[in-house]
């Protein structure tokens, strides 16, 4: 009795908002009431997207008409499941009657593709919940050689879409908890729905990983399959052993799988693996275990932008390389790149990194780098004449490499009526470096005409440097250090941080002249043999 009043008290508490966790996060903090107002249909999950789609709009309504979520579920619950659950029963309600129709009695994960939809896209991204599409469960899963006594443990099982698949033939190798009884609830049910109402009562609870985590360090899993929340809310001040500390709860999770289990597969936004935040993470995941393999998935959940890769950990095994998207790349050359960024550098790119950074002997720290404008509103504070008090503004577009094509767009530079901006002396400094923000590729060029930059065209000015401006241009406009950044960072982004960490060398003088004449010239294939050439290459 006491299981299910605790399980009634999480409701109750979820229905009132109690805060039942510290916020240890710096993640979320978007209050919009568009998000509020924000339901996404999770396409990735449901195979008949039409009349699926069509049955997930007519409970949204039904919820809008004050039916709660919680009910909904338990009604859709019973009726996939052939059973009722006893302690949700206070759900089971005669009317209003749910009809389900018959083609989604075919979807993977029907409960867990509702609660996403009836759950605005604020709270999603509160609780840090996207769900695992059956595609991605698919390819994770086929990788794996699973026997009849290998045991599963999912920390954030949600409604169990990772549990409950064809590889997994016996309920008594399941084990799920998460911190949202409702999603309990749907996990129960698909528990039901996998293995049969006749099944034994399953290994599936309703608590949070830190708390189970500190009870249950005795237990050992075969598997750790894990899609943990991102930038969730939780409460890690009972961990005393915390060796990676960050604002992302996704961390805890990965950091203590090693002492629950011998494999730990983890379902993460691609941030994880080339952003600077992390890097401690990366650290950790290098020196306390061993890394095997690495998949890209891309974008795969929908109504958000961010690429999803899954990190394959295990404990029992000890190599060298690890396997990403199928090149092999060597843990070492991962140690020595900036802030350990896990990319796939085959042994051709590891030959390449390993002689540009013998040669480095400088870098852009220390330089002055500068914001372009922020407006706050680019559609009433940007002209596309000139008018009365108004000057050209330079915008990511205009930048070609090597060369800035005449201004298309004019602002009227008030500092009091601009969201952001750079102190004047950057802006009017007699020779600046403006480089497009928002792209895959690197594009320099050299500003000297005092002009405004748009954020989407930011800039630096270099500092203590022996190479000149013209030739810095060169390098970083070239296809080596194209590569370089391709290689190193991956991103649809020129960042401040990937360019200071660039190595840059100390190229002698006669070299630096050799290739302003190529650039003099605009003989850009001379110039990129001649860079080659200095490396080695």
């Amino acid at each position: 009795m006491k299981k299910v009043n605790d399980q009634l008290d999480l409701f109750n508490a979820v229905a009132t908002k109690k805060i039942l966790v510290k916020n240890r996060t710096r993640a979320n903090k978007v209050k919009s009431s568009r998000l509020k107002a924000e339901y996404i249909l999770p396409y990735h999950n449901i195979k008949e997207t039409t009349i699926t789609a069509t049955f997930l709009k007519s409970l949204l309504e039904l919820h809008n008409n004050g039916e709660t979520v919680e009910s909904i579920l338990y009604n859709v619950g019973i009726q996939l499941a052939k059973k009722e659950l006893p302690e949700y029963s206070q759900f089971k309600k005669s009317s209003p009657s749910i009809v389900i129709p018959k083609e989604c009695f075919n979807e993977f994960d029907l409960l867990g593709s509702i609660y996403q939809y009836l759950t605005t896209k604020y709270d999603r991204l509160a609780r840090g919940s996207f769900y695992t599409s059956q595609t991605m469960i698919n390819a994770i899963l086929s990788r794996l050689e699973i026997s009849s006594t290998d045991t599963f443990f999912d920390p954030a099982c949600g409604s169990g879409n990772l549990l409950f698949n064809d590889k997994i033939k016996n309920p008594k190798q399941i084990y799920g908890i998460d911190n949202d009884p409702i999603a309990i609830m749907c996990c129960k049910f698909n528990y039901y729905i996998r293995f049969g109402c006749n099944a034994p009562i399953p290994n599936i609870h309703c608590t949070d990983f830190i708390t189970f985590f500190k009870a249950n360090q005795n237990k050992f899993f075969t598997y750790i399959l894990c899609n943990p929340p991102f930038g969730a809310t939780i409460d890690v001040s009972a961990l005393n052993d915390v060796t990676v500390e960050t604002e992302d709860s996704l961390t805890y999770f990965v950091e203590h799988w090693s002492k629950l289990g011998n494999v730990g597969i983890f379902i993460l936004p691609e941030s994880v693996i080339n952003v600077k935040k992390h890097t401690e993470l990366r650290k950790w995941i290098l020196t306390n275990t061993n890394l095997e393999r690495i998949i890209s998935f891309g974008a795969n959940f929908t109504g958000t932008m961010f690429p999803i890769v899954t990190l394959f950990l295990n404990n029992t095994t000890n190599t060298t390389i690890f396997d990403y998207d199928g090149k092999k790349v060597s843990k070492e050359t991962i140690k020595s790149l900036p802030f350990y960024y896990f990319r796939p550098i085959d042994e051709k790119y590891d030959k390449m990194l390993h002689q540009v950074f013998s040669l480095k002997g400088q870098s852009l720290l220390g330089s002055e780098f500068g914001l372009g404008v922020v407006t706050g509103d680019n559609k009433t504070k940007l002209f596309d004449t000139q008018i009365n008090g108004s000057e050209p503004i330079i915008t990511g577009k205009d930048i070609e490499p090597f060369s800035i094509k005449k201004p298309t767009k004019y602002l009227i530079f008030d500092r009091s009526k601009l969201q952001q901006v750079a102190p004047d002396e950057l802006y009017r400094a007699k020779e600046k470096i403006v480089y497009k923000t928002v792209s895959r590729d690197m594009i320099f060029a050299i500003e000297d005409t005092k002009a405004l930059t748009l954020n989407s065209a930011n800039f630096f000015i270099p500092k203590g440097l022996t190479l000149s401006n013209k030739c810095l241009v060169g390098l970083l406009n070239s296809t080596l250090f194209n590569e370089l950044n391709h290689i190193l960072y991956g991103e649809n982004k020129i960042s401040r941080t990937n360019l200071e960490n660039l190595p840059l060398p100390n190229m002698p003088k006669d070299v630096q002249k050799q290739i302003e004449t190529y650039i003099d010239k605009k003989d850009y294939v001379g110039m990129n043999k001649a860079i080659y050439n200095y490396y080695g290459l």
